[in-house]
């Protein structure tokens, strides 16, 4: 068998799951089949079930796992606490399974999926989503039958659980079997007859060998190619050399900041998933808002149509702004919102009239994308030189930084020449520029570079002096990254538009939004069609995304995600001063939940230093999912991460430090 345990679930209480375990085992033990039995939770008295099953299959063999008793036929919360003892909980579930060793485990739970193990809350369910256990359903075949099996299976499906088959057990009903399959043909469904127990005649082990058959038949057993052969074979991944790149971590699931590996791993989720995650995986709040979503209303076109998520998000977000930047316009990714921007900064001055603003100013080690227009206004020489002969021209500026950097050497020594620098660009060519657009506060993609809060705030004063729009480019900084919603009003600056994507949906669904001001989309008001802003995606404005972008909004609220970064952005700045002193790290720095320093021994310029390579393997062995930017080390956690979780995770960072410098 592929798995190392099966989970036998019910729709509820005495629907037979012992009887079907019972059944299984007594076939696998016909052909020879290695399994063990294994009820972990009991109610109602010490081993009733599992007398049961040696009663049915004399030769079972049983699992010698620990097994959480009471004498109380209760749920096992009520149970444990009617005689003063331990509930079971998902930790000590889960440790005495991969405490398991030798045959395969058929496990069988007590009642059915949302019983709760504790007054915790903990469930089956939530046990099954933890483990990955694949599961076997087991129903009774009468009255109730459809109602209870159909939110059984809404159940697992919320959650993406696997499920084997499920098993109508009990007298013949092919009504309620026609019913089920036609209502959920995604599943696959089997009748297990009412016999005569005591008898365990030749027609009880015909019925325990098609009940066998039926749940080895089943698609995740038979798979015989695991899927990350697959991802091999077929898969293109993003940034990536395929012909001296590592093996990519197979990530099987994820759940609050962790994510769990194929191979039972759990790693912090340093990254936040390439920057999105901000309110926790799996977060069942968005997860049931998109469910709820997908069932009213998945995707229509929103050209000439429109519908309530996208315009109540529209309104959230323009709310958000304080009324500076109230329209809103939907696309799909931050390369995307980009463009959009730049269109609507060209297009305004054009539709005006003015012929003359055509240029655009970007700063060193910008990134904005890797459409062509994002390009175009980027300095990502290591990921755009194929593409530099089709780019169209713009003018560029260093940025001043906090700290020394790659793109600014100097580091706040350069205050008075790069403001000069960037007051002569204005003066002289001030007339001429459409905008100028820029991450504000933070560059991501160049290494966490942080900039001086002054050199940016004049930079907006010189938009505003010369009348140019400013365009910031939020999609990292955006969304809670820096402690305020949009960075700008941290930053204290006044844009003209801004772009928003990763933590829009909390990194669930891909999503993005340009904001504008209301003097730019008046500019495209007009008679003449081809005034409008012509620019679409055929995903424009998708409804599930954007109801898990507004149940995210609530999220936000109600957790006080805010006031969380807060507190993160406190204990990481004191972390950066001990580390400075303890591990001779260079410029570390953190604004916000962005932390990131240069590599020990690594130089300004040394974005291939050898030790950047060895990170994220260092790093993993220590529980942390970790990459670099070149040389570059960062840590940029979901923003939901508890003060536990954060010092735990700080704890990893620093022994994976210590690793590190003994390998120099």
């Amino acid at each position: 068998m592929k798995f190392p345990a099966i989970f036998i679930t019910g729709s509820g209480t005495d629907v037979g799951k012992t009887v079907i375990s019972a059944a299984i085992l007594a076939a696998a033990e016909r052909r020879e089949l290695k399994l063990q039995y294994w009820k972990p939770v009991q109610t109602g008295g010490t081993d009733i079930d599992l007398g049961t099953v040696q009663e049915l299959c004399p030769n079972a063999a049983v699992a010698p796992l620990p097994v959480w008793s009471y004498p109380l036929p209760a749920s096992p919360d009520q149970a444990a606490l009617a005689v003063g003892l331990p509930a079971p909980d998902i930790f000590g579930l889960r440790s005495a399974l991969e405490a398991s060793q030798g045959p395969s485990l058929l496990i069988e739970g007590a009642g059915g999926l949302m019983v709760p193990l504790n007054e915790a809350n903990e469930t089956w369910r939530d046990f099954i989503a933890e483990t990955e256990l694949p599961v076997f359903i087991v129903v009774s075949s009468g009255l109730g039958t459809l109602n209870h099996t159909l939110l059984s299976l809404e159940a697992l499906d919320a959650v993406g659980i696997v499920v084997l088959g499920v098993v109508l057990n009990g007298p013949k009903h092919e009504a309620n079997m026609q019913s089920l399959r036609r209502m959920r043909p995604d599943h696959r469904f089997h009748a297990f007859p009412q016999l005569d127990l005591k008898a365990r005649d030749s027609h009880w082990y015909d019925e325990c060998e098609s009940l066998l058959d039926f749940l080895l038949a089943a698609p995740a057993i038979q798979a015989d190619k695991f899927w990350t052969d697959a991802d091999r074979d077929h898969c293109w991944h993003p940034y990536t050399q395929h012909k001296t790149a590592s093996e990519p971590i197979p990530i099987a699931r994820a759940q609050g900041i962790y994510l769990h590996t194929s191979s039972g791993e759990k790693l912090i989720d340093a990254s936040s998933s390439w920057w999105t995650n901000s309110t926790g995986h799996g977060h069942p709040r968005i997860g049931a808002a998109i469910s709820r979503q997908h069932r009213r209303l998945d995707h229509c076109i929103f050209a000439g149509a429109t519908h309530e998520p996208a315009s109540r998000l529209a309104e959230r977000l323009a709310e958000f702004s304080h009324g500076l930047l109230p329209r809103i316009f939907y696309t799909d990714n931050g390369s995307c919102a980009v463009e959009v921007a730049l269109k609507m900064a060209a297009q305004s001055w054009k539709n005006r009239g003015i012929e003359t603003r055509r240029s655009f100013v970007f700063f060193q080690g910008a990134y904005h994308g890797d459409t062509f227009g994002a390009m175009s206004v980027g300095a990502s020489e290591g990921f755009h030189k194929a593409f530099s002969p089709y780019l169209f021209s713009a003018q560029s500026l260093t940025p001043v930084t906090a700290h020394r950097s790659r793109i600014c050497p100097d580091g706040p020594a350069a205050l008075p020449r790069e403001r000069a620098a960037m007051e002569k660009l204005f003066a002289e060519h001030g007339q001429t520029l459409a905008a100028v657009i820029i991450e504000p506060w933070v560059q991501g993609a160049s290494g966490m570079n942080i900039q001086d809060l002054s050199w940016l705030q004049s930079l907006g004063r010189l938009c505003k002096q010369y009348g140019v729009p400013l365009i910031l480019d939020e999609v990292f900084t955006g969304m809670g990254r820096l402690g305020s919603m949009f960075a700008y009003q941290k930053a204290g600056l006044e844009p003209d538009i801004i772009c928003i994507a990763k933590g829009l949906t909390g990194g669930t669904l891909p999503l993005a939004v340009t904001m504008t001001s209301e003097n730019i989309f008046q500019s495209f008001l007009d008679d003449d069609r081809s005034k409008a802003l012509l620019h679409g995606h055929t995903f424009t404005g998708n409804a599930i995304a954007c109801a898990a972008a507004l149940e995210t909004l609530n999220v936000y609220r109600d957790e006080k995600i805010l006031e969380r970064v807060a507190r993160t952005e406190e204990t990481m700045q004191r972390w950066c001063e001990e580390q400075l002193v303890k591990n001779g790290l260079i410029e570390p720095r953190a604004l916000g939940a962005v932390m990131a320093w240069e590599l020990p021994g690594s130089g300004m310029n040394d974005y291939f230093h050898p030790l950047a390579r060895m990170v994220p393997i260092v790093a993993r062995r220590h529980g942390l999912l970790m990459p670099t930017l070149g040389n570059t080390m960062y840590f940029v956690p979901p923003l939901c991460i508890t003060k536990e979780e954060l010092e735990d995770a700080l704890i990893k960072i620093e022994r994976t430090l210590g690793d590190l410098l003994e390998t120099r």
